[in-house]
Parts: C-alpha cells; sequence; structure tokens
C-alpha cells in the first residue's frame, strides 16, 4: 500500500469539511424561466429564511447530530357511547377527556410504579380464590399531548409525552415528600 505524504492526508480530511461549509443551492436559482412574481416571492422568502437559519437548502446548521431526548409515552383509550352527555359532540369530548386521563395514568404508573395486592386462597391444594387489585398514586407535570386519533366510529384514543428531563423532576419531587 503506497504512503501517502501528510499535506495529502491532511487535504483529505480538510475538504469535505470546507466543503460541508459551502453555501448550498438557493431557491431563487432553481425557479423556472416562466415562474409567477409569487413564486419568485416565496423562493426570496424561502431563502432569507434559510440565511436567517445559517443554513442552505437541505443542510443542517452544523456538523453535531442532535439527538432527540428520550419520551415516556402513555396511551390511553375510551368510548363514545360510554359517555354521560346530552349531544355526540359532548359525548365525544368526555371521550376525549376521559381517553386523556386513562393516558395520564399510564404516565403515572410508568414514572411512580404500580403497587400491587393479592390474595389466594388454597384449599385441598386447589386455589378457590385468587384476587389481585392493583393501585397507581403520584402526580404527572409537563405532559405533552402526541396526538388524539378516532378509532372506528365510537373511541379515541390518546398519546401524551413526557421527556426525560420533566420525568427526573417528577421523580425528584416525590421523593422529597
Amino acid at each position: 500500500m503506497p504512503v501517502r505524504p501528510p499535506s495529502v492526508r491532511l487535504a483529505g480530511l480538510v475538504l469535505p469539511m470546507l466543503a460541508a461549509c459551502a453555501p448550498g443551492p438557493r431557491a431563487v436559482d432553481a425557479l423556472p424561466a416562466d415562474a409567477g412574481p409569487r413564486v419568485a416571492e416565496l423562493a426570496r422568502m424561502k431563502d432569507a429564511n434559510d440565511r436567517l437559519d445559517g443554513r442552505s437548502a437541505g443542510r443542517s446548521a452544523g456538523l453535531i447530530a442532535v439527538t432527540p431526548k428520550p419520551l415516556v409515552t402513555g396511551i390511553g383509550f375510551a368510548a363514545v357511547a360510554g359517555q354521560p352527555g346530552h349531544t355526540l359532540n359532548e359525548r365525544r369530548l368526555i371521550a376525549i377527556r376521559a381517553a386523556k386521563i386513562e393516558a395520564m395514568r399510564d404516565l403515572a404508573e410508568q414514572v411512580h410504579g404500580l403497587r400491587l395486592d393479592a390474595r389466594t386462597t388454597v384449599r385441598d391444594a386447589v386455589a378457590v380464590d385468587d384476587q389481585i387489585a392493583g393501585a397507581v398514586a403520584g402526580t404527572i407535570r409537563g405532559a405533552r399531548l402526541v396526538r388524539v386519533t378516532p378509532k372506528g366510529s365510537d373511541s379515541y384514543e390518546v398519546e401524551l409525552a413526557l421527556d426525560a428531563d420533566a420525568v427526573g423532576y417528577i421523580v425528584k419531587a416525590a421523593r422529597q415528600r
């Protein structure tokens, strides 16, 4: 294998970095000749926004990849038909609210844990009664509504999310009590 001089190796490292800093194509340059005034104005606005963001079209501002914070998600479901209310729209709103509360309970279970109480009665080596009860207790703050999705014609699904910082704050506040 031939050995390259240090200047060639350095150029091989530096040139890609410099190329990343070079301005990319502008939207105004990509306009067709018969573009109308509104399209041209949109292209100028896009180029201005790209300059303000410190990036060119299709490129990120820097070489550092930003990873999103991990999320804890909770999902809740509720049926419309079982809700109290005089009109269908009122029952839908109540169902969405109920699904949101169930999603909060799901988040509380993940953050604070689930307390289980179980009792089994055995007679003549046969389990005759088996009872299990679960309870969730805790405060949830900072939950963000991710989506509300109709499921079929009679139910809704709600997804809430907490980022890692909010979970840390909630756990810290719970320990101080």
